[in-house]
């Protein structure tokens, strides 16, 4: 794949992180929230892909992982989790969540979990506050990737 970069995003990037997970059909309130770190993958310059987590006391919530439609099979979004994957490690964080819709998050080291176990560890994430305040529960299953192993 010729000239990918992943840059970390700024409050300017909003938009750019917004597009890309509304392309890819993903929740994009709180993107960028305070508490956040958000990296944008970058194709030749051109936004390709985004990813994010919220940060809590020791763990992280995956918040996002996109990559545009035109980009995919690439092995773009691998090379976006494990990059928040290590993010997240290197911050210290003894475990990472998720959210999934979809897919089998196993492949990355992630195992389900009942969703009061996220709720629970992380209650303060932008995207939990966000659920609560919908009066909402997300969707899916609910996945966690231990980073003390």
């Amino acid at each position: 794949m010729s000239n990918v970069q992943m840059r970390l995003a700024n409050t300017a990037d909003k938009d750019t992180v917004t597009k890309v997970f509304h392309d890819a059909e993903l929740d994009t309130d709180a993107a960028l929230a305070e508490g956040t770190t958000y990296w944008i993958m970058e194709r030749d310059g051109q936004p390709v892909g985004a990813v994010g987590l919220e940060h809590g006391d020791g763990v992280s919530l995956l918040r996002g992982a996109a990559v545009i439609p035109s980009a995919r099979g690439a092995g773009l979004g691998h090379r976006l989790v494990m990059s928040a994957v290590g993010y997240a490690q290197g911050r210290g964080d003894r475990v990472i969540y998720m959210f999934s819709k979809g897919n089998d998050w196993g492949t990355f080291g992630f195992t389900q979990v009942p969703l009061a176990v996220v709720m629970g560890d992380i209650p303060d994430a932008p995207q939990i506050q966000a659920y609560k305040a919908r009066g909402e529960r997300p969707g899916g299953t609910t996945w966690m990737r231990d980073l003390t192993k």
